[in-house]
């Protein structure tokens, strides 16, 4: 019975060398799984931020363009009176 739990154990530390490499290279796997899953996220969340500040920008050139043209009109205007 001694024997058996002493080949059991040899053949376990036998095989660890064969076994370490391989969870090592499983845990690196994951772990750059989870680091691209992450650069991934804030590359949508700064996409998300580009698109509402484009698209507030774009509200202030119709409102400058506005005031531009009124401002335009007013001088015409006074352009005229004079």
């Amino acid at each position: 019975m001694d024997t058996i739990k002493g080949d059991f154990i040899f053949q376990s530390f036998a095989f660890a060398p064969l076994i370490l490499p391989l969870l090592l290279f499983i845990f690196i796997i994951i772990f750059v799984m989870k680091i691209v899953r992450r650069f991934e996220r804030r590359a949508e969340e700064r996409l998300k931020l580009d698109k509402e500040n484009s698209s507030l920008q774009e509200q202030q050139i119709k409102a400058i363009n506005e005031l531009n043209e009124r401002l335009t009109k007013i001088e015409n205007l006074l352009k005229e009176v004079d």
